[in-house]
């Protein structure tokens, strides 16, 4: 087996070093993970309600992201009958969006020599302040800050699994629970995720 190339991309490239570039990999992976066990809340309720599979997602995938996020807790304000169980999905899906808006400032950037004094352990990354913006937003990370985001999102997947084992072990006879989901069975839902403050550009570098 032929050991990794360690020393690609080549500096002609200049987007940053290889740790930093490594970490914006795992972000974006586990982002994407994150968003496909999101949208599989969404059936929970309409298949119980005995919707059919593809009219649910016909509904759903016509939504931009945010108005399916919106569609998944109307419907489990409107059918759940435990506010605890609602309470924990709105709290994910606020995390969710940090997650979301985190991946997004971050793999919409472009990265930026720092010029004379610019510190090697850093990432440096620019991008528009907005879609209406022509004015440029700078952010500058650490490999160490870039790997707590990618944690952050990683405990997001953790947190929405356990929710969706609840949904579907709850109310059961212990016997009737497979046996690798059983302490679930018997445990309350997880506590709410705290939500982090927003990654925010900054007008100078």
């Amino acid at each position: 087996m032929t050991a990794p190339n360690v020393g690609w991309p080549l500096p002609k490239f200049w987007v940053g070093q290889h740790d930093h570039l490594h970490a914006l990999g795992v972000i974006a992976v586990t982002v994407a993970q994150f968003e496909r066990s999101i949208d599989s809340l969404y059936y929970f309720h309409p298949h119980k309600q005995n919707l059919p599979a593809e009219l649910a997602k016909l509904y759903y995938y016509s939504l931009d992201e945010e108005k399916r996020l919106k569609a998944i807790i109307s419907v489990f304000k409107a059918f759940e009958m435990d506010q605890s169980v609602v309470t924990a999905v709105e709290n994910l899906l606020q995390y969710f969006r940090w997650c979301r808006n985190a991946r997004n400032q971050l793999l919409h950037a472009e990265s930026y020599p720092p010029g004379f004094g610019g510190e090697p352990d850093f990432l440096y990354l620019t991008k528009r302040q907005s879609k209406q913006s022509a004015e440029s937003g700078y952010m500058k990370l650490s490999l160490k800050e870039l790997r707590t985001i990618a944690e952050r999102v990683r405990e997001g997947i953790v947190q929405s699994g356990t929710i969706h084992i609840h949904l579907r072990v709850r109310g059961q006879p212990l016997e009737k629970v497979e046996q690798s989901l059983r302490v679930f069975a018997r445990e309350p839902l997880p506590q709410e995720l705290e939500v982090p403050p927003p990654l925010k550009l900054t007008d100078a570098p």
